[in-house]
């Protein structure tokens, strides 16, 4: 990129002082101006440039025009001075109805490309004859109907003048009416439709369009009637298409639609990028091209006589050859006759000059500026003050007027400019050197320039290229005047104006400073060795290479990470198919083939080694030393600054290195690729893979790896993490899988004209693998003749693609014999050759759940799941690792049989919803183990059953696996053989075992009735009262309601309170008398409570005995009401003691008891004698007294 030093002498430093310049050039045009389209549309156009951008936006103009189906609504963004108004005013008189200006533009279009301007004519005249409607508005801060409706209002009346059509002037005149009601939206919409009455094409243009942005981004409204930005997004919606509105929509803005909205809310930004969506951007940014052509536009030399024309043409000789030698044509192509064009600009001049211009965001007007305003240091000034008709050389005007014109002329531009620090900081540094020499201002200026521009190192600030800018082209081979330009560079260096970078030769305008980074730099270098360079080297490459190709035609996104390694690497750590997003690894191997590292995975990994490895290890060194130097607390500022500026252009370099050395299609580097990790001593899969990028690299290692990937149409799945709608939009997919299966797109219908996320992910992912189909074309899920419609399917005819996974997880689950993780199966999907993604095997995995429900178990932390719920799957998707899987079949032998007769035996009802096929072990299985469930304590623990309802009951609050439950725990509580699979059909024996296991079930089912029972058996024993619940209360209520009013101890009177309540119905009243007698309900009883409980009710019976007599009178009343007759039974043993009880005597039973007392006297006296009767009496009160408990006990024993 330089040249080699000068050898040549040809003038004196004293000759050089004195510019000289051709006379007779003249510059063209004033100062240019900007433009103005509601003012410029009626005026000539004063012949505008038409440059790269120009063209390239006129053909998208003339295809849109020629063909309806091309989009016709875009969005031209630049800043101030790009051409945007300009080029909208060229498009306007191209399509227009002016024909003066019609031809003027033509002959422009053509002076450029004939070819498009011929096209662009007859596109119009096929369009229509008399031109479009010119509707042409500039933006104010108002809502953007207020400015739609001027557009169209100037569009009418450059049509029709004051005899605009009824209908049009009216729905205009609507646009404006203060009193309409509804959206202005409308009435605006209806005015454009009757402009473009019978395909009259409408051309709208909205300049300054940032400034209707602003207002709508401060007022924050979306939808209102006043400030509706959807209005443009429904321009652009019913324009498009062969059968939209003949409209063609330019908006002109200097940011895009995002940036004005960048301070609002999320949400809104979305809305406002979907607008700009509607919208073809248009970028102007600075052309080099463009801008030189308008230098050259502005330098008319047709008046320079002949022997100026000789002068001007060796230096432009000399230009193109200078430009060639120094490598600048990377910036843009110039021969000779553009650099005579060009002048009286140096080459570095001419080039410098625009980028400057972008810089400070003025452009084409600072350009124009530079070359013929009033201002100083410009190229009007130059030629006024050096133009001579006796010119014996060709003078150029160089960097350092440049710098002073811009410096000067445009400070209040610098300062708002994105770089204007570094603008200040070479200024303030050129006036600290006000007192050198003229020549060293002039170097340091022309340093400062380069610096300013040079961005990729083109126009690096070499000596070299220092020599270029402050010489004429003619004087570059002055050896001289190279040697004394370097001494006068190391003066500066000495002095502190300038710093020398050694390891890229270029040198800087920046403030000086005392540390020594050039020493400090070799120091770090030295303590580095290249494993640590290796080591450090990955954060200065790509993070990761998309499978660009391979990505787009499956639908999946395929990512390989990235890695360096060196010959002292022994292995490198690889992702994991299923936490990491990641489908393999790129390892760009810094050391020979023979000296590999290991990588132990099971993902494709792409290595890559380069005949150079050496450069791109010393490029790094450097960069990692700079960063390393940057941690440095001793570096002041200004070093800091310099280490920080040489840091960007090294990393800049290290890129540009590696991208030789290793980025295909490079001649340097060999690609390899291993299947499933790498072993040293392995061989490669394939071998020098051919591509063009690491794209193309990662995506033929894909075609290899993933051969048999399911294909999706749906970006927001087809990747390893989820955008939060993204993960909401599957969540609500999955839940509809579980409880819409039936319905035609799982419920997600978009005939109401919103297609949203879920219906996107049903038909891109769901359907398109064939897992989701209408009944009749399904085997899987529902049987032939199911009232269902639709259901889930195995992929079939149609989706091929999806097969091979699909027989895959199939093969998982018929593996998983015994409890498997369900990271397992998972795992089988995500890995070679199938490659899903995490986010679609919720989608397989969920689908084979549910048609395999009659074989395939499911656990979480080894409890099994009878049933697959939505909340089940929400925590499968978070931590599918806590779930197992298992493969239960049934088979046609012993097992089916069993579960044939269980199904009957147990009255097991298969679901009807999503229903797969015949009920099998997992139904039996729900249905005993639901039985368990809802046992209370006491269930659970008493052992007051039999023996097999014992050992089935633990059986089951033991199980965690419905096979081994059904087939192997439960004939062993019951004393049977295990099951297995493969026992053939023995009737007698699954009949057996039905049996005794029903028995089993149904009593462990009643063993809480059972209690409720015997529980009310005891109390009617005990109370001597009937054995019927309903009968036992009311009798015990009656005997009891003396109670109700009268004194007696805390335990009594609250026994007593909860027979006399009347408020609960039976079954529940007699909860609480249990927990009155023995403080517990039944529910948590155990068998110690059980056997308690005759004593306790026993001794509370004997409780009300004891105080029954001591209320007597005051219960006659209400016996009487009762017909109840109580009687006081005083027994006085031999010691004296008194025991009474209360004996109740109904009405009803009165006469037997009386018919009874003879018979029994009677026989009393013939047995024992004359006092038979007294004999039998005392037996009777003694027992009475004991009470019927100690009676029914004496009785046992005696038998």
């Amino acid at each position: 990129m330089t040249t080699a030093a000068p050898t040549l002498t040809s003038r004196t430093p004293q000759d050089e002082a004195i510019p000289q310049f051709p006379s007779g050039i003249e510059l063209v045009g004033s100062q240019m101006r900007s433009t103005n389209l509601e003012r410029d549309v009626e005026d000539e156009l004063h012949g505008p440039y038409v440059g790269a951008k120009a063209v390239d936006v006129l053909e998208r103009i003339a295809n849109a025009v020629s063909d309806l189906r091309r989009p016709r609504a875009w969005s031209f963004t630049g800043p101030y001075g790009s051409g945007k108004s300009t080029l909208a005013n060229l498009i306007e008189a191209l399509l227009g109805r002016d024909e003066d200006r019609r031809d003027e533009a033509h002959q422009i279009l053509a002076d450029t490309s004939p070819a498009l301007a011929e096209r662009l004519a007859t596109a119009r005249a096929e369009r229509t004859g008399t031109g479009f409607l010119g509707a042409v508005a500039t933006a104010r801060r108002e809502p953007l109907v207020d400015t739609v409706t001027r557009a169209l209002e100037t569009a009418a009346k450059r049509r029709w003048g004051k005899r605009i059509p009824k209908n049009i002037a009216a729905a205009l005149a609507a646009c404006e009416d203060p009193t309409t009601t509804g959206p202005k939206t409308n009435q605006v919409m209806a005015a454009i439709k009757a402009l473009t009455d019978n395909q009259q094409p409408l051309l709208l243009i909205i300049d300054e369009f940032g400034k209707t942005l602003e207002h709508l981004a401060g007022h924050n409204e979306f939808s209102g009637a006043e400030h509706d930005l959807f209005l443009l997004q429904e321009l652009a919606e019913h324009s498009a298409g062969t059968n939209g509105l003949p409209v063609f929509l330019v908006t002109l803005q200097h940011l895009s639609f995002m940036d004005y909205a960048s301070r609002s809310s999320e949400l809104k930004i979305r809305e406002w990028a979907k607008i700009q969506g509607r919208f073809e951007d248009v970028t102007f940014v600075p052309h080099h091209g463009d801008s030189l052509q308008l230098l050259r536009r502005r330098l008319d030399h047709s008046a320079v006589d002949a022997v100026g024309q000789d002068l001007i043409r060796a230096s432009a000789q000399a230009s193109a050859l200078a430009w060639k030698n120094h490598g600048l044509n990377v910036l843009t192509e110039l021969a000779s006759d553009d650099f005579a064009g060009l002048y009286p600009l140096h080459p570095l001049t001419a080039i410098a000059a625009p980028i400057l211009a972008a810089q400070i965001g003025q452009h084409d007007r600072s350009l124009s500026g530079f070359l013929n305003s009033g201002e100083p240091n410009t190229v009007r000034d130059s030629l006024a003050a050096h133009s001579r008709r006796d010119a014996e050389l060709a003078s150029t005007v160089q960097l350092p007027q440049l710098y002073d014109y811009f410096l000067n002329s445009g400070r209040t531009s610098l300062l708002a400019a994105s770089n204007a620090g570094r603008w200040i900081e070479v200024d303030a540094r050129i006036k600290e050197a006000n007192g050198l020499p003229d020549a060293d201002q002039a170097l340091l200026k022309t340093i400062g320039v380069l610096n300013l521009i040079d961005a990729d190192g083109a126009l690096s600030a070499t000596s070299e290229m220092i020599h270029l800018a402050l010489h004429d082209p003619t004087d570059l081979a002055d050896a001289d005047a190279f040697a004394r330009l370097e001494e006068q560079l190391a003066d500066l260096v000495r002095r502190g104006f300038l710093v020398h970078r050694e390891f890229s030769g270029e040198y800087r305008v920046w403030q000086g400073t005392d540390f020594d980074i050039d020493a400090r730099l070799k120091e770090i270098i030295s303590h580095l060795d290249d494993a640590s360079i290796v080591q450090r080297l990955g954060a200065h490459l790509p993070s990761a290479v998309v499978a660009g190709r391979h990505s787009q035609v499956t639908g999946m996104m395929r990512v390989f990470l990235t890695a360096v390694s060196g010959p002292e690497t022994r292995e490198i750590q690889a992702p994991d198919e299923l936490k990491d997003p990641a489908d393999g690894l790129l390892v760009f191997h810094l050391g020979p083939r023979d000296q590999l590292p290991t990588v132990n995975s099971t993902l494709p990994v792409i290595l890559g080694t380069t005949t150079h490895p050496d450069v791109v290890l010393n490029s790094a060194t450097h960069l990692i030393a700079l960063k390393e130097l940057l941690e440095d607390k001793e570096l002041d500022h200004v070093a800091r600054r310099e280490v920080t500026d040489r840091a960007v252009q090294a990393e800049a370099e290290l890129r540009e290195v590696i991208q030789t050395a290793f980025y295909p299609p490079t001649q340097d580097a060999t690609w390899d690729l291993w299947k499933a990790g790498l072993a040293p001593e392995m061989s490669p899969y394939s071998s020098g893979l051919p591509a063009r990028s690491l794209s193309g690299l990662v995506s033929l290692a894909c075609e290899s790896v993933f051969p048999q990937t399911p294909h999706i149409r749906n970006e927001m799945l087809g990747r390893h993490s989820l955008t939060s709608n993204a993960a909401r939009a599957r969540s609500d997919v999955l839940d509809a899988m579980l409880t819409r299966s039936g319905e035609q797109y799982l419920g997600f219908d978009a005939t109401a004209g919103r297609y949203g996320p879920e219906r996107a992910i049903y038909s891109g992912a769901l359907a398109y693998l064939g897992l989701h189909r209408a009944n009749g074309t399904i085997q899987a899920e529902n049987s032939p003749n199911s009232l269902l419609p639709y259901g889930f399917s195995a992929p079939g005819k149609g989706h091929e693609h999806a097969q091979p996974v699909w027989e895959a997880l199939q093969e998982a689950l018929d593996a998983a014999t015994r409890r498997t993780s369900l990271d397992h199966i998972i795992r089988v999907l995500m890995s070679p050759p199938y490659g899903v993604k995490a986010g679609i095997w919720p989608l397989l995995v969920v689908t084979a759940l549910v048609i395999r429900r009659h074989d395939v178990a499911l656990f979480e932390e080894g409890s099994y799941l009878p049933r697959l719920t939505p909340e089940v799957v929400d925590r499968i998707l978070a931590a599918p690792a806590r779930f197992d899987v298992k493969y239960t079949p049934v088979g046609q032998g012993q097992r089916s049989s069993v579960i044939k007769k269980l199904l009957v035996s147990l009255n097991v009802e298969p679901p009807r919803s999503q229903a797969l096929r015949n009920p099998d072990l997992l139904s039996v299985a729900r249905a005993l183990l639901e039985r368990v469930m809802v046992l209370n304590s006491y269930a659970r623990k008493t052992k007051r059953i039999s023996p097999d309802a014992l050992a089935v009951r633990n059986a089951l609050e033991n199980s965690q696996d419905p096979d081994d439950l059904l087939f192997r725990a439960l004939p062993k509580a019951l004393g049977l053989a295990p099951i297995e699979a493969g026992t053939r059909a023995n009737a007698a024996a699954a009949t057996e075992y039905a049996d005794r296991l029903t028995a089993a079930a149904d009593e462990i089912t009643g063993i809480e009735r059972t209690l409720r029972e015997e529980v009310v058996s005891v109390l009617a024993e005990e109370f001597r009262l009937p054995t019927t619940l309903p009968e036992l209360r009311s009798t015990l209520a009656a005997r009891l309601s003396g109670f109700a009013t009268v004194s007696l101890n805390s335990e009594l009177r609250g026994f007593v309170d909860f027979v006399l309540s009347e408020s609960l119905a039976d079954e529940d009243w007699l909860d609480p008398i249990v927990v009155r007698l023995t403080n517990k309900a039944l529910g948590d009883w155990d068998d110690r409570d059980a056997g308690m409980f005759p004593r306790l009710a026993r001794e509370m019976s004997a409780s009300l005995d004891r105080v029954a007599h001591l209320y007597q009178d005051s219960s006659e009343t209400r016996e009487q009401e009762v017909n109840l007759e109580t009687r006081l039974l005083t027994l006085t043993d031999k010691t004296g003691a008194e025991r009474r009880t209360l004996i109740y005597v109904p009405e009803q039973s009165r006469g037997q008891a009386d018919q009874l007392a003879a018979d029994v006297l009677q026989q009393a006296e013939q047995a024992l004698g004359p006092d038979g009767a007294r004999i039998l009496l005392a037996a009777l009160a003694q027992r009475v007294a004991d009470g019927p408990s100690v009676t029914a006990t004496e009785t046992k024993e005696g038998a």
